[in-house]
């Protein structure tokens, strides 16, 4: 502090020191070459101030951050780099207050530059002692965070668009859901009584258009309910839970009890995981689903095996079905896609883009691999149970 005011600009060689031009070789062995390293940094403003709060050195890092050179700015309050509000309510004299007392003040808050344009900033600010343990100054240490904030600020504007068209999703599969069911489950109720009643009366061609009503009728009402479980299954943060896949798996066969008649389902021991337990559920039983949906002549005969992979868990769902031709691979996660080998009135088109959704949610991915006319496995990892 005793040896005057430093200031270095690149390009100003003989560098000033004290009044007195030196090179770098002057300075060689001493502490005044750390003075010239701090000086020369660029990415950070770092300076010192006197007790009192005013600016004695400056850096080439403080003249690009906040603009002044070093002849504008020594002299002058440290405040003068605060926005207004700041200033009137005393805020730089509290900072070097708490610096004083604790020996360190940091925070992240807005800056002024010369021009008057404001820059995002962190800020540290250290309390300097001498040898005798005298109080002497504080070093003051600013970075420009402009560029971050603006991307953090661009991240959280997307995250609440993307929770907003989700809440939006969800409220319109809700009134979807609700409009719809009543009607359809009159139309359900009145094809029922038609072919009940009116059976013997109606003839053969009658009776079968009754059975596609119902079964199209029937479609709608999943296509519906699925659309409700995209939307709900589409909303972030959702609690979670140590999740047994065993149980899971019981359970998926357990709703799946009226379609596996003769089909075989063997398993490797599985793990337990975090997650959500319907979900997941959900996800075994849509795999499931699929290999007896586009099974070949024979039953199906489904393996799932689970082996630690990258931290996490590695399912695999293999069937010995009719596989998965090379045009439908690259949509087959799509919403609303439905494989042209399989009995299409039975599927919404919507399962495989819910797996897909409840994995993301869960940190996972899923993905498959298959041989055209003999079988596909269906790959999902999931992160350990933490």
């Amino acid at each position: 502090m005793n040896e005057g005011p430093l200031s270095f600009e690149p390009g100003s060689e003989p560098i000033v020191w004290n009044g007195q031009q030196k090179s770098i070789t002057d300075f060689k062995g001493t502490g005044e070459l750390f003075r010239l390293l701090v000086a020369s940094v660029k990415d950070y403003a770092i300076y010192m101030i006197d007790p009192e709060g005013i600016v004695v050195t400056w850096n080439e890092g403080a003249k690009r951050i906040k603009g002044y050179s070093a002849r504008e700015i020594i002299g002058k309050h440290f405040s003068i780099f605060y926005p207004t509000d700041k200033r009137k309510a005393g805020h730089p004299t509290k900072e070097l207050e708490i610096a004083l007392r604790q020996g360190r003040y940091e925070e992240e808050s807005w800056r002024v530059r010369k021009d008057g344009s404001t820059f995002w900033a962190r800020v540290v600010i250290t309390a300097i002692h001498d040898h005798d343990g005298q109080h002497i100054g504080f070093a003051k240490v600013t970075q420009d965070l402009s560029e971050r904030r603006q991307r953090e600020q661009e991240r959280e504007l997307m995250a609440q668009t993307l929770a907003s068209s989700n809440e939006e999703l969800q409220q319109v599969a809700y009134r979807i859901s609700h409009e719809l069911q009543p009607p359809l489950a009159t139309i359900l109720s009145y094809c029922k009584l038609l072919s009940v009643r009116y059976q013997d009366r109606l003839g053969a061609d009658a009776n079968e258009f009754l059975s596609k009503m119902r079964d199209a009728s029937a479609l709608i009402k999943r296509m519906i309910d699925d659309l409700w479980t995209y939307a709900r299954v589409s909303k972030i943060g959702q609690p979670t839970e140590s999740v047994d896949m065993e149980r899971a798996l019981t359970d998926a066969k357990t709703e799946l009890k009226d379609i596996i008649e003769s089909e075989t389902i063997k398993s490797s021991e599985l793990p337990k995981v975090q997650g959500n337990q319907k979900q997941l559920t959900f996800l075994l039983k849509e795999l499931i689903q699929n290999a007896i949906r586009y099974k070949g002549l024979m039953p199906a005969r489904i393996e799932i095996v689970a082996t630690e992979a990258d931290g996490g868990w590695l399912f695999s769902v293999k069937d010995n079905g009719r596989g998965i031709d090379k045009v439908a691979a690259s949509d087959i996660f799509k919403v609303f896609h439905r494989a042209k080998n399989g009995s299409e009135s039975s599927s919404t088109g919507m399962g495989l883009a819910i797996c897909r959704r409840i994995l993301e949610q869960h940190r996972g991915r899923i993905w498959f691999e298959s041989q055209p006319g003999r079988s596909s496995t269906f790959f999902f990892w999931l992160p350990g149970d933490r």
